[in-house]
């Protein structure tokens, strides 16, 4: 990765090392192509998971953020499979949205299958929430809590002026998709990384599926939701707001 910036102007928020490349890693490959600087936020390790340590997830997440042009990426130390919406869980996150001023942050989608996912998602918006709060001193308060907060600093107020959910993980009609036709190969590149998630091996085999049919997944998925809006391959989103139209004769996607 790059130098650490000052501040990105997209940041994703998710619960695991490698939620990010599954949901949304081509669209920030995209934004960074754009000359968007781009950043990744893991709550938490991975120390948990069935395969690999956190040490693995740590060494392949850095290099699936090279691959996808990341400027900034760290993970918090919130227990992995213990994702709660926690007092201190939101200040750790808003002290980390002061500190890089996103102008758009992606969350996980609020329902899902995962516990630490869609807590992620309420604790990620909460987060944003506070961080905008002006009287509110983020390192006071995580002393308060009887938390070491060196290092953290008091970046002045920021609230991100866009908040959108990556829906990929669950069964929902995306609000909008993104095209990913030109970064889809990089996107499974940044996934394959993940050796110790992704490749076939004794651990966890009843739960985790062959290799094959992971490559199969992620291609009919990206497939799917290209088709939805004319393209070969996209990741999808929901916004909660109200799009709104200037001109009818710019809208994309054709009707019939």
């Amino acid at each position: 990765m790059a130098e650490t910036p000052a501040s990105v102007d997209i940041l994703a928020i998710a619960a695991h090392r490698d939620d990010v490349e599954q949901t949304c890693g081509g669209t920030l490959l995209k934004m960074a192509q754009m000359g968007r600087s781009t950043g990744i936020l893991d709550l938490t390790r991975g120390e948990m998971g069935t395969r690999g340590s956190s040490e693995d997830r740590e060494r392949e997440a850095q290099q699936a953020a090279s691959i996808l042009k990341i400027c900034w990426r760290q993970a918090l130390d919130i227990p992995d499979g213990r994702v709660e919406n926690t007092w201190a869980n939101r200040l750790k996150t808003a002290a980390i949205i002061r500190r890089l001023t996103p102008r758009v942050v992606i969350l996980p989608y609020w329902q899902g299958r995962h516990p630490d996912h869609y807590t992620a998602s309420v604790l990620g918006y909460e987060g944003c929430f506070l961080a905008g709060l002006t009287k509110l001193k983020i390192a006071e308060s995580l002393r308060n809590e009887g938390i070491d907060a060196s290092g953290i600093g008091e970046a002045g107020p920021h609230r991100p002026y866009k908040v959108i959910y990556a829906s990929l993980y669950y069964d929902v009609r995306p609000t909008f998709v993104v095209d990913i036709t030109d970064q889809f190969d990089a996107r499974l590149e940044s996934l394959m990384v993940y050796k110790s998630q992704f490749s076939d091996q004794e651990a966890g085999q009843d739960i985790f599926p062959a290799l094959e049919e992971i490559r199969d997944r992620i291609h009919s998925m990206a497939r799917f939701y290209g088709m939805l809006a004319g393209v070969k391959y996209a990741e999808p989103f929901v916004q909660k707001e109200v799009g709104l139209v200037d001109d009818l004769l710019a809208i994309p996607v054709q009707s019939i």
